[in-house]
């Protein structure tokens, strides 16, 4: 009997030692699959910001080798050059935007899990400063390339004035070249003067002297041959020799405005000392040598 009751005592301690263990168990396994649940939770956490970090520091590579592209573009025509660096330009801002929305849910999750450390704090602080650093660049772009602009329109509008006024002044250059012209011919016409020297037989062969029976001789009455006479310039002509010992003027040419000048035996020259009295009369002198 008595070692029936030891038995008993002896299961109970048993049956309760199990009973104590199965709950530690239990616990342990609860406590196991916690710290399961927040690893898978922590890992794909990670594994996140992993993937958003990743995209940035891609979308910085793209950006830099945009930059690359734009600094670096071969010198072509004006307008084509300019069209490639706006391109490259809104390729730019658009990653860049990009890279800002993805930094914007990184810095979220991380608020959101209220996990930040300081090596997460760290790279973001990084992230976003070589953002602001190419968003900074970004905009010092636009304001030269709005300056050069400016520049290029001011240079095309002097430009455009330049040819507009040399048009103009070289039209009015043309016209007061014409208008001289012109002056110069008519004052060249208006100062021509015309002489013509030979015998008298000569001249009346050519109809410039014309003499009838018991009449007075005629000069220049007629038709007579223009073609005899030589062409000069009466602000140019100041004398004409004959090659004569005898010299006579048939037209009425005013005293006073020349002589007649050469050795008594040799040959005579007409020097012209007024020409524009000389000329007042007649724009024709006939000269008769012997």
């Amino acid at each position: 009997m008595k070692k029936s009751f030891i038995f008993a005592g002896i299961a109970a301690v048993l049956l309760s030692a199990c009973s104590g263990n199965q709950k530690k168990l239990d616990e342990d396994s609860a406590r196991i699959a916690d710290l399961t649940a927040e690893y898978q939770e922590a890992t794909n956490f990670n594994d996140s910001l992993m993937l958003l970090m990743g995209d940035i520091y891609t979308g910085l590579d793209s950006i830099n080798t945009q930059e690359g592209l734009l600094y670096n573009m071969n010198n072509g025509e004006g307008g084509d050059r300019r069209a490639q660096i706006r391109q490259n330009l809104s390729q730019i801002k658009a990653r860049l935007a990009a890279n800002k929305a993805l930094l914007q849910e990184m810095e979220a999750k991380v608020h959101k899990s209220g996990s930040e450390n300081s090596v997460q704090a760290k790279t973001i602080a990084q992230l976003r400063k070589h953002i602001e650093q190419q968003d900074a660049k970004i905009a010092q772009l636009e304001s030269e390339l709005s300056n050069a602009k400016g520049q290029i329109d001011t240079l095309n509008r002097a430009v455009a004035q330049g040819r507009q006024d040399l048009a103009v002044e070289s039209q009015a250059k043309a016209k007061a070249q014409e208008e001289a012209a012109a002056a110069t011919a008519e004052a060249n016409e208006a100062n021509k003067v015309y002489y013509a020297i030979g015998s008298n037989k000569e001249l009346k062969k050519k109809g410039l002297l014309e003499k009838k029976f018991l009449g007075a001789t005629k000069v220049l009455k007629g038709d007579f041959d223009a073609s005899y006479f030589t062409v000069a310039d009466r602000r140019t002509l100041t004398s004409i020799p004959t090659g004569a010992k005898k010299v006579k003027i048939w037209t009425n040419m005013p005293a006073g405005s020349y002589r007649i000048v050469g050795e008594k035996e040799g040959p005579k020259t007409i020097e012209i000392t007024n020409p524009d009295k000389f000329w007042s009369l007649s724009t024709h002198c006939v000269i008769q040598i012997d």
